[in-house]
């Protein structure tokens, strides 16, 4: 393979190749029950969407490994806006399902662009973060409301663009409903703020409207509020076969599991749980590979993250060290939001396992995120670090170029 197609790191390739191979088998075991009840033969239609969008989703891996990352970081902002369009034509165009609009697409080709939207909003802030110049220290006192309005309010407004849109991507994925999807995608987002270098008063502010919008979003549909109760007392005898149903039957599942499990195929999570496959896969995980098979699965999820901040630190370039850190990032949040949902802790909010549940979109996209992983490792083209260091005036400077990553990072 030429140099802008080789993979990096083939570590973190190969780690997700695992979680992925763990995924369809479990998918599989966790799906076939209800695929043969429903007459539908041994093979789960869940595993064969998995297997039919893993192809696709390899090569998408592949394509976005070769793109230089200064494409990446080129294109972050028409790539947010497309997404953002995709999220508003769902009102319109989108196909409906189990009472909710998630889809755009025709017959089998469907596309979730609340997927998408994960790894656009992490390239889209890593770009802006990328090129964003520190604020000012030293500020004159201002002398007029005329003059703090075009020194300190429109800049600061204009600063803080980028996480407005957030927000506003985060309400129309609400909006299809979907509010899981939307906390994750916000707080994978604005965990950005971090290394991005936003102010302390910043940062406080970003997680009071965080807060005080999530309220507000869960006071606006009463079901909300109501399933938080329930799933506080899902323990009470009206509520064990009703609304906490999922999640009961979850934790009996996990907890009859053990330490080593009842054995594959023997368990009883799958034949009663009706999101075996997505939200509630881990159920089936934990109860017929007990603890230790449940540690080994988010074993391999927790390499990956472990292997995305690694690159991160090591990446030649700010924006790359941002992508990486985002993803890690997301990863890491909605494997623990999908742990603590399975186990009790938190109430059913549709979150999938990353790369172990169902879901061809969700797998389509993590493999895109793993393919752009690749590429921001790759230093900067020799024309970019050239331009990088002339200054203004267009005279060269004398200064050390950034060494460039091997085609491995150890």
């Amino acid at each position: 393979m030429n140099r802008t197609s080789k993979f990096i790191d083939p570590g973190l390739f190969f780690l997700a190749l695992l979680a992925t191979a763990l995924g369809l088998f479990f998918i599989f075991d966790a799906g076939y029950p209800r695929s043969i009840g429903l007459n539908r033969g041994m093979w789960p239609p869940e595993f064969k969407n998995q297997l039919t969008f893993l192809v696709p989703s390899l090569i998408a891996c592949m394509l976005c490994a070769r793109v230089r990352p200064e494409t990446w970081q080129k294109v972050s902002k028409p790539i947010w806006l497309v997404v953002l369009a995709m999220l508003g034509l769902i009102f319109k165009l989108g196909v409906e399902m189990n009472g909710a609009k998630r889809w755009l697409g025709v017959g089998p080709a469907l596309i979730q662009p609340a997927e998408l939207a994960k790894l656009a909003a992490v390239l889209y802030l890593a770009g802006v973060f990328a090129e964003r110049k520190p604020w000012p220290a030293n500020l004159k006192p201002r002398r007029d409301w005329v003059h703090w309005m075009d020194t300190i309010a429109i800049p600061k407004l204009r600063r803080a663009f980028p996480g407005i849109l957030i927000l506003f991507a985060a309400v129309l994925i609400d909006k299809e409903p979907d509010l899981g999807t939307a906390a994750v995608m916000a707080v994978a987002a604005f965990a950005l703020f971090i290394p991005g270098g936003v102010s302390k008063k910043s940062l406080i502010a970003a997680v009071l409207v965080a807060v005080c919008g999530s309220w507000a979003l869960v006071k606006q549909e009463p079901y909300r509020l109501e399933r938080i109760r329930n799933h506080i007392e899902r323990w009470r005898p009206d509520n064990v076969d009703d609304t906490s149903y999922q999640t009961v039957q979850s934790e009996l599942a996990m907890a009859s599991g053990g330490l080593f499990g009842v054995g594959v195929g023997n368990g009883r999570a799958k034949h009663v749980i009706p999101a075996t496959t997505t939200d509630f896969i881990l159920a089936t995980i934990a109860e017929e590979f007990g603890l230790v098979g449940a540690l080994g699965v988010l074993a391999v999820l927790a390499a990956i993250v472990w292997r995305l901040l690694r690159l991160s630190a090591k990446a030649p370039t700010k924006f790359g060290r941002l992508v990486l850190f985002g993803f890690a990032s997301w990863f890491g949040i909605q494997a623990c939001v999908n742990v603590m949902m399975a186990n009790g802790f938190l109430p059913a909010i549709g979150i999938p396992l990353p790369f172990i549940s169902s879901g061809g979109s969700s797998l389509l996209t993590l493999w895109c995120a793993v393919g752009v992983a690749q590429s921001v490792c790759r230093a900067p083209s020799p024309a970019k670090e050239k331009q990088a260091a002339r200054p203004a005036s267009g005279r060269a400077v004398v200064s050390p170029s950034h060494p460039r990553m091997g085609a491995r990072l150890g």
